[in-house]
């Protein structure tokens, strides 16, 4: 969920929204981690999400045709990578207030279309490649 863009902004809410140790919490380290360019401000951080988007398959709830789906839906997750993993939860929102809920979305990696599939959590439980 993203930062709030008002009023007062702690260390410990943006290392959590970095997904970094809580301990020894640096503000110079934490702008390195959001990319941020000196001088570092608390202010910097308003409105900050950490989610990365990828562009993937309209939600399905079956699998019919998800394999010849067009990739043209903007998603969010909180994962490192570029598209998400098991584990990852999926937003339709760029704030990450909105699970994409249980269903199936395709997805593209490397040029291999699959899809994955989220619980009602939008959590990702599992991943496929078409064609196998």
């Amino acid at each position: 969920m993203p930062l709030p863009s008002l009023g007062p902004i702690s260390g410990s809410q943006i290392s959590a929204e970095l997904g970094t140790a809580s301990t020894n919490i640096s503000l110079g380290g934490m702008a390195d981690s959001a990319s941020f360019t000196a001088p570092d401000a608390y202010s910097d951080f308003y409105g900050y999400s950490n989610l990365t988007s990828y562009t993937g398959g309209a939600f399905q709830t079956g699998t019919k045709f998800i394999c010849n789906s067009t990739l043209n839906v903007t998603y969010y997750h909180d994962g490192s990578g570029n598209i998400p993993t098991v584990g990852d939860t999926i937003y339709t929102n760029s704030g990450g207030t909105t699970v994409i809920g249980g269903g199936n979305a395709g997805y593209n990696r490397t040029n291999q279309f699959g899809y994955l599939r989220t619980n009602s959590s939008g959590v990702v439980t599992n991943t496929y490649l078409c064609g196998l």
